[in-house]
This record gives structure tokens, C-alpha cells and sequence, in this order.
């Protein structure tokens, strides 16, 4: 696949979280403009408007307007209203975003379905999307012909489409995502329909989506080309279903090298228990590729799964990271943009990466993945903050046969304060897991979108909600350990050892952030000390140097902490001093205290050890090991 072609994609995918509002001056009071006489001309963003508050009064109106094949990106804001129009965005129409209010009240309709006129399928779109480079965010795409067979609201056929908080509201065929060359990303979308209701050749990605069934019929009708590796694949999405419903299936194939896979995803008990149909036609058993991981809830009943169908494997997880889908080969590009709600997203620290750069020295190590297991509760991206448009997300894992309440770990990744992500800690999360721990990894702001403390206040409010939510998960409050590594063991450090009010932030939850373990897995202690090797990453994180901000240092030092809440800790090291400055004064001031510690160095290891086998395992069995003693579980 050519590389321009796939870096533009993603330069497309990151363009969708920075356009600015509808609040941008220039385009609160914009003259109309007329559509004949400008027809293929307009380079500028565009106001659409039925009042005739906006350039436009139609969307169809902008789309005559803008200019084919554009040198950089423009955007069609969309004001509230019921566009019931039937539109085609052509393959000359490039760069192009379009951008509602929120889809509850900007809504692109039209009612066309394949009886009417003889029309056929795949003339009764409500929106035609051919041209390439195109997003579309807080929309409502719908077909409202009813219960009368084929009508489609989205056929999208273009390359590098992105959708972001869309709704596509339908019944049988809602949505035709198709085109062998196409790749489509969906993302917090609502997608509904009866039969066969996203369909196609397309490859695409649904993520943190929920899809709805309104009948007893199938979710997918992939067509996937033989030739083309990933079909359509649905990441953290949750299906839901109406209440007379009893019999969903995941998909049957409209041609015969369908492939269709649902990674941890849950799903209702409507689903039925074999999961895949093979639409009466046996030979295509041998050809498909329908696969499923981390599914949950009460459809997910693997044991019961139709016997040519796949369950993946941990190993087999890193396939669908989403640039090898959208790229077809492993590069630096992110799938998501490399930009979080308008800042620059530092991609530096990850596992692939990770290992790349440490088995150059460590020839014998292997990155260690998540596996699925029966018997653990997974509850991802439960939203336990928001600040306006952010919404901070904790992933909880907890065993399921237990016979009383369990203690509990928040896991808190690394990444020099500026990168990494939660992922990371999932795999250690649910190996704790099966040793009967309720474990929670936790998002936290990081210093490119907010400087130090956001990062403390971010953990301290999900300690706060686990605990509020602990009868859910079957969670010991009076038990919860915090852990941490790199950058994460000195978050973890800081949170456990403070309780005063400047270090929580404001909470309206009725919960203590107090813990009653630490785990420190190579996170430093102090930032200014003679061990220490943290200059710009602190910097970036604490807003100035040494120099200009001591005080803040310091403050956000465990070491030097004036009234430290001092509870069991738990260090385990690499084989590096610099990522335990302060570890040893740190020791002296616990033992003084009277309170209960260990250390425990890995030598010859690298700094991220904890990533790696063959560490991985013989760090659990420590932290299990200490938390039985400190925790008297």
C-alpha cells in the first residue's frame, strides 16, 4: 500500500479533533452566498443554516459550492435542523469535514427504499459518500422508510472516512459500508437496524460503539474481498436490543470470504448462543473469518459458539491494532490522530516500541499481552471523570467466583508523564485478577493537555469512584492498593502518601481516596536529587525547571512530603539507580515511622521490566505476595 497514501489517512484522522466551534467569530454572522454563481469555487469553511443564518440554507447547496480535489482542508459547520435531503458527496470532494451541533438535533433524513420505483438497494441511500478524505462528526444520518425492506441511511464507498459521535438510524441494510479499497473509521457511533444492517466490502473499524438490534435478524453481511486481510472489526462496542428481542446473530456472509471480528464487546442475552450463521451455505464454514475476543455480558458464551468460528488468542491481539488494519504494515502513523482534544498526543511510549528498543539489549524478552479469561468480570471504559468534553475512562477487572469480598489494586501506567496510556497495565491487571484482586488501570491528563497536579487529582477521583462502586465489583474498600510504574510508580508514590486537600481536587463523590498499600514499580521518589535524571520530562510536567519552580519540585516529590499518610510500600527495581532516587531516604523515614516495607531489584533487567517476560511473572508473585501480608487477605 503506498506510503502517502496511508500517512495522508491519518493526517485526515487527526485533522478531526481540532476544527474550531461554531463560537469562532468569523462565523457567528455569515453572509449568505450564492450557489450557481460560486458552483465549485468556495475554498473556506461554510455555515449551513435552514434559517438562512448561513451561507447555505442546504447541505446540497455547500457540496455544489466547494471545490473539487481541495489543496487543504475545509469544514461545513451544520446547524441544528432536519435536512431531509438526499445527497452524494462525489469523488472529486476531498478534505472535507462536516460538523454538526450534536446528533440529536442535526439530522440528514430521507425516506427512498428498493421497492419504491424499483429503485433497487443500493439506490435508496440517504447520504452517498464517494469522495476520499472526508469526516463527519455529531451527525444524524437516518432512513425513516420503515419496515419496507431494503433502505439504506449511510453508503459510504469513499477512502479514509472518519465518523465520530454519528448516529445511523434505520432498519434492514441501514448501513452499506462497502468499497475493497475503502477504509471507514466509526467511533462513539449509534448504529441501528433489523436485517443485515451494516453490510459490505469495506474495511472498518467500530470503536466504543453501540450497535442496536430492533428485530431478530444479524448484525453484519460482510463481502469482504478474498484478497483484502481485516473486514469489519469492532473494538470496546456494546450491543444492545429491543425488548421482544430473543435471536441476534453477529453476521452471516454476504459472499463467502466474509471476516468479521468483535474484540470486548458486550453483549445481551439475545445474542444467540452460536454467535455466526452460516446464511445455508456450509462451504463458506471453510472460508470465512468470524472471530471473537474478550467478549461479556450474557451473549458471550464462547463454549457455545458455532465450532468454525475462532476465539483469538492474547498473541493474536496485536494484529488489530488499528494502524496494521488501515495500513497493512506496522508504522509510526496513529489511527486515532495523533492529536487528544486539541493538543499534541506524544505517542513515544508504547509496548510495540517498548520492545523494540530494549531487545537490542535483552535479546531473551518477550512483550507480554492480556489473555481472556472466563473467569474475570471485565468492565472497560467506565467514565469516572469529566471536565466539559473530556471524559477520563478506568478499565476494572474482577473475579467472578468469589466467595467474599475482594481487595483491590489502581494501576497506574508510565510513560515520562507525557505518554503511554492505560493498555499498558491491562495485561498485569488481569493476572491479579485471577489471584482474586479487583484490579482498575485508570486514564489520567498528562502533561501535554494538563500540567501536574491534574495527573494526581485524575487518580485520586478514581480511587473515589471505584470505592463508590465496589459493591458492583464485589471490592473490599477497606483493602485497596495503589500501583505504579516509571512515571505511574511515582504518581502512585504521591497519591498514597497524601490525604490533604490540595493534593485531592474537587470530587462530589462520597469516598476517600486513602489506600492502605503502595506499589512502586522504578518510579522516582524525589525529582531534585543527586540520583535523579529527570530534566525536560519533569519539566514539561511540573510547567518550569528546577530553577524557576523548586517549590513545585518539591511539592510533588514523595520524598520531601511535610506529612506523609505513610502505609506498607512495595519497591521493585531494575537494575538502573536513576528511576529510584529517593528509595533508600524514603526506606529510613517508613522505618522510623514503624511502617512495614520491601525492595525487591531485578538485576540485569530493563527499565520497563514489568512488560516483559521474564519478569512479568515474578513481579505478580511479588505484589500478590506483598498485599497478602499488608492486607491480611
Amino acid at each position: 500500500m503506498n506510503f502517502i497514501r496511508i500517512q495522508f489517512f491519518f493526517l485526515l484522522l487527526s485533522n478531526t479533533l481540532i476544527q474550531p466551534s461554531f463560537s469562532q467569530g468569523e462565523w457567528l454572522d455569515p453572509k449568505p452566498l450564492d450557489s450557481e454563481e460560486l458552483k465549485g469555487k468556495v475554498e473556506h469553511d461554510i455555515v449551513v443554516a435552514q434559517d438562512g443564518t448561513g451561507h447555505f440554507k442546504t447541505i446540497g447547496e455547500a457540496l455544489d459550492a466547494i471545490r473539487v480535489y481541495l489543496p487543504k482542508p475545509l469544514t461545513v459547520y451544520i446547524r441544528p435542523g432536519i435536512y431531509k435531503e438526499k445527497l452524494v458527496i462525489h469523488g472529486p470532494v476531498t478534505n472535507v469535514n462536516f460538523v454538526g451541533e450534536n446528533p440529536e438535533n442535526t439530522i440528514i433524513t430521507f425516506d427512498d427504499f428498493a421497492a419504491k420505483d424499483n429503485m433497487g438497494t443500493f439506490e435508496t441511500y440517504t447520504l452517498k459518500v464517494l469522495g476520499n478524505s472526508l469526516t463527519f462528526k455529531n451527525l444524524t444520518i437516518q432512513n425513516t422508510a420503515g419496515q419496507v425492506g431494503q433502505a439504506v441511511a449511510l453508503h459510504a464507498e469513499g477512502d479514509r472516512l472518519v465518523f465520530e459521535n454519528c448516529r445511523f438510524l434505520g432498519n434492514q441494510d441501514t448501513m452499506f459500508a462497502s468499497g475493497e479499497n475503502s477504509r471507514q473509521y466509526y467511533k462513539n457511533c449509534y448504529i441501528e437496524g433489523t436485517i443485515d444492517f451494516i453490510f459490505g466490502s469495506a474495511t472498518a473499524v467500530f470503536e466504543n460503539c453501540e450497535i442496536h438490534a430492533k428485530s431478530n435478524s444479524y448484525i453484519t453481511a460482510a463481502s469482504t474481498p478474498a484478497w483484502v486481510e481485516y473486514g469489519y472489526v469492532f473494538k470496546n462496542c456494546r450491543i444492545t436490543s429491543a425488548a421482544d428481542v430473543s435471536e441476534v446473530y453477529l453476521g452471516r456472509p454476504w459472499r463467502n470470504f466474509a471476516k468479521t471480528v468483535f474484540i470486548n464487546t458486550e453483549m445481551p442475552p439475545s445474542i444467540h448462543p452460536k454467535g455466526w450463521h452460516n446464511w445455508g451455505r456450509e462451504y463458506a464454514e471453510k472460508t470465512v473469518f468470524y472471530a471473537e475476543y474478550g467478549s461479556y455480558g450474557p451473549g458471550s458464551t464462547k463454549e457455545s459458539r458455532a465450532e468454525w468460528t475462532f476465539q483469538l488468542s492474547g498473541d493474536q491481539l496485536p494484529q488489530y491494532h488499528n494502524s496494521l488494519i488501515f495500513s497493512g504494515s506496522n508504522n509510526d502513523a496513529d489511527y486515532d490522530g495523533n492529536r487528544w482534544f486539541g493538543y499534541e498526543k506524544d505517542k513515544s511510549f508504547n509496548l510495540e516500541d517498548a520492545w523494540k528498543k530494549d531487545v537490542r539489549n535483552f535479546p531473551q524478552i518477550k512483550p507480554v499481552y492480556a489473555s481472556a479469561n472466563d473467569d474475570i468480570l471485565e468492565v472497560r471504559n467506565q467514565v469516572y471523570k469529566i471536565l466539559g468534553d473530556r471524559k477520563l475512562q478506568i478499565d476494572v477487572f474482577a473475579p467472578k467466583r468469589v466467595e467474599s469480598l475482594s481487595p483491590g489494586i489502581v494501576m497506574v501506567h508510565g510513560g515520562g508523564w507525557k505518554s503511554g496510556g492505560k493498555e499498558l497495565q491491562i495485561p498485569m491487571a488481569m493476572a491479579l485478577a485471577g489471584r482474586g484482586f479487583v484490579t482498575a488501570v485508570v486514564e489520567y491528563r498528562l502533561s501535554p493537555e494538563a500540567p501536574y497536579p491534574a495527573g494526581i487529582h485524575d487518580v485520586k477521583e478514581a480511587i473515589r469512584w471505584l470505592k463508590v462502586h465496589a459493591n458492583e465489583f464485589g471490592l473490599d474498600s477497606n483493602k485497596v492498593a495503589i500501583s505504579g510504574s516509571s512515571a505511574g510508580g511515582q504518581i502512585a508514590a504521591l497519591v498514597g502518601l497524601t490525604k490533604s486537600y490540595e493534593y485531592e481536587g474537587e470530587s462530589s463523590l462520597e469516598a476517600s481516596s486513602i489506600v492502605h498499600a503502595i506499589i512502586d514499580m522504578d518510579g522516582i521518589l524525589a525529582f531534585h536529587h543527586p540520583e535523579s535524571a529527570e530534566g525536560q520530562v519533569a519539566s514539561e510536567w511540573l510547567g518550569g525547571t528546577y530553577g524557576q519552580k523548586p517549590e513545585v519540585w518539591d511539592h510533588a516529590s514523595p520524598l520531601y512530603l511535610k506529612h506523609p499518610n505513610f502505609v506498607p510500600m512495595l519497591f521493585i527495581n531494575s537494575q538502573y539507580p536513576r528511576f529510584h532516587a529517593g528509595r533508600d531516604e524514603l526506606i529510613e523515614k517508613l522505618d522510623a515511622a514503624g511502617v512495614y516495607s520491601e525492595v525487591h531489584t531485578f538485576p540485569e533487567s530493563p527499565h520497563p521490566f514489568w512488560l516483559y517476560e521474564p519478569w512479568f511473572q515474578p513481579t505478580v508473585d511479588l505484589m500478590d505476595g506483598f498485599l497478602s501480608k499488608v492486607l491480611n487477605y
